[in-house]
């Protein structure tokens, strides 16, 4: 067992203070109405110390990423289900379920909508998403004995699935059980072909 020591405290503290004083601003100004530097103030941190947390603006909407990650590997090899769509249908729907019980997250998800659709997402997202798609593809085929020929296809197609829908419903909707459903809906009709 790991303990954090006094720095390390201190980083995650700030890390979050930044985070959630980010998220007051982005309910009460929008994302595009929100400045690094009121973010940081609100944060009561420099521009500075924000830059050394978030490379940019748009990371603060993505951050939840990696936490995610961490749960979808979580529940893969947790699982004791001898088919790899079983564990992939698990761990994704996980990550559905994350997504749209968390008020921010939905709150945000608009802004990461738009920001998707402008092709301006953080270069670190995609290393997030990469990241997550291959371990999971990885766990599960360990898990399962299966080779990652079959697994990793249909863990992307999983993954992005859950995505795109999730980016396309947050412009037409705020409504956190719309948009679990229409992102079920995606993931059922993404691992179909796989199924059997």
């Amino acid at each position: 067992m790991t303990s954090e020591n006094g720095h390390d405290v201190r980083r995650r503290r700030t890390h979050e203070a930044i985070l959630a004083a980010a998220a007051r601003l982005f309910e009460t100004q929008g994302f595009a109405g929100t400045t690094v530097a009121e973010v940081a103030r609100a944060a009561d941190v420099s521009e500075r110390t924000f830059y050394l947390h978030f490379p940019t603006k748009e990371d603060l909407l993505f951050d939840h990423v990696h936490e995610f990650t961490v749960l979808a590997w979580r529940i893969a090899e947790g699982s004791r289900a001898p088919a790899a769509t079983t564990r992939v249908d698990a761990a994704v729907r996980a990550l559905v379920e994350a997504a749209t019980s968390d008020a921010a997250l939905v709150a945000q998800a608009r802004a990461r909508a738009a920001l998707g659709g402008s092709g301006r997402v953080p270069a670190s997202l995609t290393v997030r998403l990469a990241t997550l798609v291959a371990g999971l593809a990885d766990r599960v085929a360990h898990g399962t004995r299966s080779p990652l020929r079959d697994v990793a296809p249909m863990v992307g197609a999983a993954v992005g699935a859950v995505e795109g829908a999730g980016l396309a419903l947050a412009r037409e909707t705020d409504d956190p059980v719309a948009l679990r459903e229409g992102m079920l809906a995606a993931l059922e009709a993404a691992l179909a072909g796989f199924r059997g």
